[in-house]
């Protein structure tokens, strides 16, 4: 399965629920769908599309 595939089959499960920080997600694919998809949230302090980078996504 290609990335693009596994990233689709992924965020199928997520959806926007109104959280918008770190401490509210339990994975790098959750905080992403997040940042790409939901509106309002704070998951990005440098700005470069990679979210909760001390937390999930390193």
């Amino acid at each position: 399965m290609s990335a693009v595939a596994q990233e689709e089959a992924v965020s199928v499960s997520f959806k926007c629920d109104g959280r918008t920080h770190c401490s509210q997600m339990t994975s790098c694919a959750e905080a992403t769908y997040f940042l790409r998809n939901c509106p309002g949230t704070q998951m990005d302090g440098n700005n470069d599309g990679v979210p909760c980078e001390k937390q999930w996504c390193r």
